[in-house]
């Protein structure tokens, strides 16, 4: 009769070995999976001053011709915006604040329905980007017809040359003018118009009390409606919209 309580001392010191090694590889600890890098901050852009501005400004400019084509998304839709050639300090400023993404921290802060929206401020925009003026680039051919997007600026005794902000930009909602309303806004701010511009503020309509005074760099050539949708919402004493507005620009050519 086979006794099984006999078993070889040389059997259990292997069933105990094998036994050890099972736990203590069982207690070994899995390798942990490496943290995912934290995201890296886009670099801001170099600080501008008045005196650095128009230097720095063209050779952007230069650097990046054909970046014409501007979208700026916002909850009420999208706008698309063409940049003019003819206006370079001004569409090369545009184009680098959007490069460096300093308008996605910004608003429509002022909104006047049937004339314009401005936007490129914010409580909440801290990017660093100097205080500088742009050179005036005013065009008589480019004028605030309704879609006309330009650049604010300060009044003229504190900017006899008509400098422009470097951030502050507006888009012309307008309304038609009828022959006597167009005639009185020609006469008082004593501007010159071709019969074409004449005809265009009567049927598309636009802010002819602008032109002449501000620099036009642009154009809405898609999202016009958007346009219409922001200049409708409800705003304060200040004209400042109740429910922030906010957007985000990026250049698509």
């Amino acid at each position: 009769m086979l006794d099984f309580r006999l078993t070889s001392p040389n059997v259990c010191l292997s069933f105990l070995i094998v036994l050890l090694f099972s736990t203590i590889a069982c207690e070994q600890k899995k390798p942990e999976t490496p943290a995912a890098p934290a995201p890296v901050a886009p670099p801001a852009p170099p600080v501008l001053s008045d005196s650095t501005a128009p230097d720095s400004l063209a050779a952007y400019a230069k650097a990046h011709p054909h970046d014409t084509l501007v979208l700026i998304s916002t909850p009420k839709g999208d706008i698309k915006i063409r940049l003019y050639h003819d206006t370079p300090l001004h569409r090369a400023n545009f184009v680098r604040l959007a490069d460096y993404g300093f308008f996605d921290k910004t608003v429509f802060f002022r909104v006047e329905k049937d004339f314009m929206i401005q936007g490129g401020r914010s409580d909440f925009q801290d990017m660093k980007i100097g205080v500088y003026r742009i050179p005036a680039e005013i065009k008589r051919h480019h004028f605030n017809k309704r879609g006309a997007v330009g650049m604010a600026r300060y009044g003229d005794d504190q900017n006899p040359e008509r400098m422009s902000s470097n951030r502050d930009f507006y888009i012309v909602q307008g309304h038609p003018y009828s022959d006597w309303e167009l005639q009185s806004t020609i006469k008082e701010f004593n501007l010159h118009m071709t019969p074409e511009q004449k005809k265009v503020y009567r049927t598309q309509g636009g802010a002819p009390n602008l032109d002449e005074q501000y620099t036009v760099f642009g154009e809405v050539v898609e999202g016009i409606e958007v346009v219409d949708s922001i200049a409708a919402v409800t705003v304060d004493q200040q004209k400042w919209p109740v429910k922030d507005v906010g957007m985000k620009v990026k250049v698509i050519r």
